[in-house]
């Protein structure tokens, strides 16, 4: 496999992982009492976008 292939397939799971993180925090936020940090929402979120443009930018071609 080439480099940009590793790439995309690292990107693809490390998206999915964060997005799943960030789907089981989001239910938090509508609990009364509970706090939830930003952070705690941020840092998935923005991994979240920066695993998506690396997946768009070592996308394979075809």
């Amino acid at each position: 496999m080439t480099r940009e292939t590793v790439l995309f397939v690292v990107c693809l799971l490390g998206m999915a992982v964060s997005s799943s993180v960030l789907i089981l925090l989001v239910p938090s936020l509508f609990q009364p009492g509970e706090q939830v940090s930003l952070w705690a929402l941020g840092l998935p979120a923005g991994l979240a976008v920066g695993f998506a443009v690396g997946s768009l930018h070592w996308r394979p071609s075809r």
